[in-house]
């Protein structure tokens, strides 16, 4: 898979050969306005505005660079879309531009059925996709002591001592991943807890003081491309799809000059360039 944000074929292949235009700009200044975007501070203030009250925190800097690239793609594409008049006398919103856009470069671009052997192919690239990871069964019991009350209880109860006043509620968390158990115990705790399965352990969560363990461990499979195939080649049709779409909005890009002000974080600046790279480049 690939690493960071650039996560989707659609950002591994946006915008290619709009670089040249960028430093064409940046060498010519007089270029025509009306075939420059600019990506202003203030819009990339807004895409963080927007990602800060949709997920209840700021975004990082690849997340921010990630937005930046999609408002790229579809600035680009919002324009092509106006040239085609696909939203003639109506100043829609951008993200429907750039979807009406999108459904006219897919239908352009009709996708035909994979091979055999593309779709191993995909399907060895993106393996642990479809690998079902290790997951656990686990019970909890909130204690009203606070963490230490929590702490002595979980040491009695590990040396099979009966406490006095053990807490009688018993919540059952089952099938949950590794990811899960971090998201609701934190990193150290759930280390505690997965590497002592079966034995109680202290933790402090948001909802307070818990003793709790790990009552069953399943073991991670490894995915059989037959038992998946249906999932793969569904997989597979989006990503060329995406892939596709790429590469006619690189296309459409080379009309235009991409501006980015000197007030724009350089990660998001080296998010653009890696974006526009060629294929070949790669």
């Amino acid at each position: 898979m690939s690493p960071s944000f650039l996560r989707e074929p659609l950002l591994h292949f946006l915008l290619l050969g709009g670089l040249l235009f960028g430093l064409d700009y940046w060498l010519t200044p007089t270029a025509a306005l009306e075939q420059t975007i600019v990506l202003e501070p203030e819009t990339l203030n807004a895409l963080a505005g927007n990602f800060t009250q949709a997920r209840g925190r700021t975004p990082t800097q690849e997340e921010l660079s990630e937005l930046a690239v999609r408002w790229l793609t579809d600035e680009v594409l919002v324009r092509e879309a106006r040239e085609l008049k696909l939203a003639q006398g109506d100043d829609v919103i951008r993200n429907r531009l750039a979807s009406q856009m999108r459904s006219v470069v897919q239908h352009q671009n009709p996708l035909g059925e994979p091979s055999r052997d593309e779709l191993e192919r995909f399907f060895q690239a993106h393996q642990n996709n479809y690998d079902i990871p290790a997951h656990y069964d686990l019970e909890q019991r909130f204690v009203v002591g606070g963490v230490s009350e929590a702490e002595l209880l979980a040491a009695q109860w590990r040396e099979q001592i009966v406490p006095a006043q053990w807490p009688q509620a018993t919540t059952s968390l089952r099938h949950r991943p590794a990811s899960n158990i971090v998201a609701i115990y934190g990193e150290l705790a759930s280390d505690a807890l997965l590497r002592e399965p079966y034995h109680w352990q202290a933790v402090a969560t948001q909802r307070g003081a818990q003793v709790a363990r790990v009552t069953r461990v399943y073991p991670a499979q490894s995915a059989e491309f037959e038992a998946v195939r249906p999932r793969v080649a569904r997989d597979w049709r989006l990503a060329e799809q995406q892939r596709r779409i790429a590469a006619e909005v690189a296309r459409m890009a080379q009309g235009y000059r991409i501006s980015v002000p000197p007030e724009v974080p350089q990660t998001v600046v080296d998010a653009i360039a890696h974006a526009v790279k060629s294929e070949d480049a790669r």
